[in-house]
């Protein structure tokens, strides 16, 4: 039998709400609706810098904040975030979850593509299971490893027939979990999990290479796409709640420079910025004219650990306990950040309501520089070093990241004796580099796909592709399985803490610092969404005045 439930269960996190789904049985039936059948008023295209060219706007392929900000606001999905980070209704109307919340069975509205095509349950089919199809090799795949088969086939051990996401007709669509997963509505709002239209991706491969061959269902569609330095969007006649987008498009360029951006703001040429340059952030949030916006992300720096030396955990412990993380924070990035001494940031509640980074604590100090210094000797004599292999940071361009890594390295040549080469990348140049774990040491900052801390830990389990670095500890790997289908929550909870203690007894990373996000926008710019898990939403965006 099935219990109806009227509101989908919610977190606290970061002083804001992400949202986790219910895991009993239920029917949510909470159809988003226009307050009105006129026409939002006309307002002017909003002016918005990308920093970098997209990865790839093929949302399983575009696994990376650029990306991400377009393919919010271009492609929608079953379910979205509202303007209090609750899930909502989107593509679909209303959900039934069943089988002791294993199968969710999603009801479909009538809703068209850009190119006037109907949008179908057949187009969510065939997205996700391409998503993990391992001839694609996409890097959001591990994503959807909470459906059932879904792991399997892209591992080589299965069917793509033995995924089970099933159309069952045009407008109602079957997903099977291979256990009760409560934070798989939340997952689902991630732009990887967006549709694509399935006759367009059958015709033609190359289809989001360029703006004229991308089709979208969400509130704006591609117009341009001049690489490595623009895109502009406008408002999609064919989205379903058309009447509630008041912005006549969006014109992004892409700007990696800081203090570049910074004068385009002041100048009148954007409309808002997401970051701001740090000889100012001070000033700036001092005087209101900057604001800060919680963030559900960990900066830190891999540690290849197939790389000497970071093949030596004393001396990967040893570089982690060298950094002065309360300095960089009140000195360089200046958001009232937390020095994080995890991977699992700040705001993720236990089921009895205390918070998980709260109950696991700190695995190391920071700024302990004694036990750094023997552990650096005691790594290089279990190494038969006398002098360290050549250390290599790699960062993608751009001016904060640049500082906080010429702080590190003086604090390694202060603290350990140690110089330190840096290198920066063009962010598409960085980040492939990195996933194809070239970089010796490479700058991370990790945001949350969906509200639970597994996410920031199951990235690191052996061959996975958000490793980057060759990590491998087979204790670690179990622990990760078994919290993936443990149902007993409290049980759940223990067991990623276990798994995360295992990983820090390794220290694979060094941690930095639990992220913040300063920004500015002009007072005539209103009703942009900034969601923690480094979504930004311009459904609603209105631009009054000139």
């Amino acid at each position: 039998m099935k219990k109806v439930f009227t509101k989908v269960c919610t977190v606290t996190i970061l002083s804001t709400i992400i949202l986790t789904g219910c895991t009993k049985p239920a029917t949510v039936n909470n159809e988003s609706k226009s307050p009105t059948n006129e026409p939002a008023k006309a307002s002017a295209a909003l002016r918005s810098n990308l920093k970098a060219e997209p990865v790839s706007l093929d949302p399983p392929k575009a696994y990376d904040p650029v990306a991400f900000e377009v393919l919010y606001n271009t492609l929608e999905g079953l379910v979205r975030l509202d303007d209090k980070h609750m899930i909502i209704p989107a593509m679909a109307t209303k959900w039934d979850i069943t089988d002791n919340g294993k199968k969710y069975t999603f009801h479909l509205r009538d809703s068209k593509w850009s190119n006037g095509d109907p949008v179908t349950a057949y187009d969510f089919e065939v997205s996700w299971k391409r998503m993990v199809d391992p001839k694609n090799g996409f890097p959001a795949s591990f994503l959807a490893f909470v459906i059932a088969g879904a792991e399997d086939f892209n591992k080589g051990k299965g069917t793509v027939d033995n995924v089970k996401v099933k159309a069952l007709d045009d407008k109602t669509l079957e997903v099977v979990l291979k256990a009760p997963s409560g934070y798989f509505l939340s997952m689902i709002t991630t732009p990887v999990f967006a549709p694509v239209n399935k006759k367009t991706v059958e015709s033609n491969p190359n289809w989001s290479a360029e703006a004229a061959t991308i089709v979208s269902n969400g509130p704006f569609k591609l117009t341009e796409w001049t690489h490595n330095q623009s895109i502009k969007a406008v408002k999609n006649d064919n989205y379903w709640d058309k009447n509630n987008v008041k912005l006549p498009g969006i014109n992004w360029v892409m700007v990696n420079d800081e203090n570049t951006q910074y004068q385009m703001f002041k100048s009148g040429e954007l409309d808002k910025i997401e970051s701001v340059p740090k000889d100012v952030k001070q000033k700036l949030l001092e005087s209101g004219e900057a604001k800060l916006a919680p963030e559900a992300a960990t900066s830190f720096y891999r540690l290849n650990t197939a790389m000497p030396p970071f093949n030596n955990k004393n001396i990967r412990k040893a570089f982690s306990l060298a950094v002065n993380r309360k300095l960089i924070i009140d000195k360089v990035v200046q958001g009232k950040q937390v020095p994080a001494m995890g991977i699992v940031p700040v705001g993720f509640p236990e089921p009895d309501g205390k918070d998980f980074r709260a109950v696991g604590g700190e695995y190391f100090k920071d700024n302990d520089l004694e036990t750094a210094k023997d552990l650096l000797k005691k790594g290089m004599e279990e190494s038969g070093y006398t002098t360290l292999p050549e250390v290599t940071l790699t960062y993608d361009t751009n001016d904060l990241n640049k500082s906080v890594a010429q702080v590190l390295q003086e604090m390694f040549k202060k603290n350990l004796g140690v110089d330190v080469k840096l290198e920066s990348k063009e962010w598409k140049v960085f980040l492939d580099e990195q996933r194809a774990s070239k970089h010796q040491v490479s700058l991370s900052t990790y945001y949350a796909d969906y509200a639970d801390p597994l996410n920031f830990i199951e990235i690191f389990q052996t061959g996975h592709p958000g490793n980057r670095i060759n990590y491998s500890n087979k204790m670690f790997d179990e622990l990760i399985q078994k919290a993936s289908i443990e149902p007993d929550e409290k049980k759940r909870f223990s067991i990623m803490h276990d798994a995360e203690k295992t990983f820090f007894e390794d220290m694979p990373v060094l941690p930095l610092f639990y992220s913040t996000k300063a920004y500015m926008e002009r007072p005539n710019v209103k009703g942009i969404i900034r969601h923690p898990a480094s979504l930004i939403d311009y459904k609603q965006v209105e631009i009054t005045g000139k």
